[in-house]
């Protein structure tokens, strides 16, 4: 190990770069941090916030570039080494042993790392880490037993329990009511005399803009920009990374449609009614829904009727993905009624779903590796009518030309954006009367963003009912009809895409108040 680096930074990326096949998770990035400094490192989904956070921890090696801890070079050093040297992590989705005590977990992490620790200055050293972290009166339950909070703050204290010099906080504040999330800052802020330095991936910008004096911002796993936090988050740069071009206001019309060219589209489109006005396809009454103790989405109604493009928009967290996935049957609300069609389908199954006419396309796009790109598509087409197949397949063709071309070759050789491509045309083989398509535009460059949109607007020309999950602000809107924009599960703002596009709580919502 050499020492390479400012006496006076504690940790220090350099040409950092991390590599999946053809996807660039992280390029290039070089990076330091000061002693005494808590950072923020913001960016939206899919950005490469925590592929840089599992590089910094040790969890994953760099394809390329070096990083310097404490002046020691620590690139190929393993997670339990770092941690050893004083770099402790905590995890978005906390993880404590559920069957042991609050205060065994801490123990664990104590001993795994000092295995000569005397019984009472373990014992001790316990008792002080969950006072300072509020779980002192907890200590004997099992960790299985604590709410969401108390297990972000066990998460946090097993952390301090192997006494690091530099804390990497992974979306501490996800999940979290807002009373919630001030109780964590305060816990963050009180932490500051006993680190040398911490780093904060968070996408409750409240935590970094109130913890943070520093922040960092990636997108398409590139460094935008870095300063002081308060002029990081007030930025139209930082504001067009959340909300597209124009950073949330805007005197665009929004009555211009996207252009595209006719296709007959006819068999991937389930034929619509012809009454007018035109009826109500799906409606969502005060649907509350989460996972486990987290409460993930509280009273949302929503009616979308025929031939509607509705857009959910919201920052990571909010709920987008939890309610595609109320509505494609994948997670049962915990209250609340959906109709779809005039059918009761609350408690319907999802295959069920699917064969009443939602096709979900799911972020990720999850592509069947060992299938080729035609058996991806004749595998969601609920038909065995040879004839019939041949159209479909065919008018999936016309709209996403690249995967006729790649028909014989398997899904997952194919870029990023063409297995998106395919995930859409999947989602169209099974002729359905609503797709849900969530985050379609994730890590994806926007020349191919454009193709996907395009092909988006073809379908709305021609009547397709969708509902368009999206992180990319500005190409929701300029498709949409209508727009629910989500903020810790509830409905935050609803309109049409012209009243949000120029509606300034959409900025408020995504980079936090301005302050002068």
């Amino acid at each position: 190990m050499s020492a390479t680096t400012s006496s006076n930074s504690l940790i220090s990326v350099q040409g950092l770069s991390k590599s999946y096949g053809g996807v660039h998770a992280i390029q290039d990035m070089s990076f330091d941090l000061r002693k005494g400094e808590i950072c923020g490192v913001i960016g939206p989904n899919g950005a490469g916030k925590s592929t840089f956070i599992g590089l910094l921890g040790g969890a994953l090696k760099p394809t390329a570039g070096t990083i310097h801890f404490d002046g020691n070079d620590v690139t190929r050093l393993d997670a339990a080494g770092r941690a050893r040297l004083g770099i402790g992590r905590t995890y978005q989705v906390p993880r404590p042993f559920l069957d042991m005590s609050v205060r065994d977990n801490l123990l664990t992490a104590m001993f795994a790392l000092n295995p000569w620790c005397g019984n009472g200055e373990a014992n001790d050293t316990c008792d002080a880490i969950l006072e300072r972290t509020g779980l002192l009166g907890q200590r004997n339950l099992k960790a299985r037993n604590l709410p969401l909070l108390r297990r972000k703050r066990l998460e946090i204290a097993r952390a301090l329990a192997i006494q690091p010099r530099l804390l990497l906080l992974d979306e501490v504040g996800a999940g979290l009511l807002d009373s919630e999330v001030g109780e964590l800052i305060d816990l963050i802020q009180s932490l500051r005399s006993e680190l040398d330095s911490v780093i904060i991936i968070e996408h409750v910008l409240r935590v970094v803009r109130e913890c943070c004096d520093r922040s960092l911002v990636i997108n398409f796993g590139k460094k935008v920009t870095e300063g002081r936090t308060d002029d990081v988050l007030d930025s139209e740069e930082v504001a067009q990374i959340y909300l597209g071009a124009h950073g949330g206001a805007t005197s665009q019309s929004k009555d211009a449609p996207l252009s595209g060219k006719a296709l007959n589209l006819d068999r991937l489109i389930a034929p619509r009614t012809t009454t007018s006005p035109p009826k109500t396809l799906l409606y969502l009454q005060d649907i509350h829904a989460g996972y486990g103790q987290a409460k993930v989405l509280q009273g949302i109604t929503i009616e979308i009727v025929e031939g509607e493009s509705v857009a959910i928009l919201g920052t990571n967290g909010a709920g987008k993905t939890t309610l595609s996935n109320v509505i494609s049957g994948v997670l049962k609300p915990t209250s609340g009624a959906l109709r779809f069609d005039d059918k009761e389908i609350t408690v319907v199954s999802s295959h069920l779903r699917a064969r009443s006419g939602i096709a979900y396309c799911p972020e990720g796009r999850k592509i069947f590796a060992n299938l080729t790109v035609e058996e991806n598509l004749l595998i969601n087409a609920r038909t065995k009518d040879v004839a019939e197949l041949s159209e479909r397949l065919e008018q999936v063709y016309s709209l996403f030309p690249d995967l006729k071309q790649r028909r014989r070759d398997p899904g997952t050789a194919m870029s990023g954006g063409q297995q998106q491509m395919l995930a859409i045309g999947r989602a169209l083989m099974s002729r359905p009367k609503l797709v849900i398509f969530d985050e379609i535009s994730l890590g994806l460059a926007p020349v191919m963003m454009d193709k996907l949109y395009q092909a988006l607007s073809i379908l709305k020309a021609e009547g397709m009912t969708m509902v368009i999950v999206e992180q990319d602000v500005q190409r929701a809107l300029e498709i949409a009809d209508k727009v629910h924009v989500l903020e810790r599960g509830q409905i935050a703002l609803s309109g049409s895409a012209h009243q949000i596009m120029n509606d300034p709580r959409l900025r408020a919502m995504y980079v936090g108040e301005a302050k002068c």
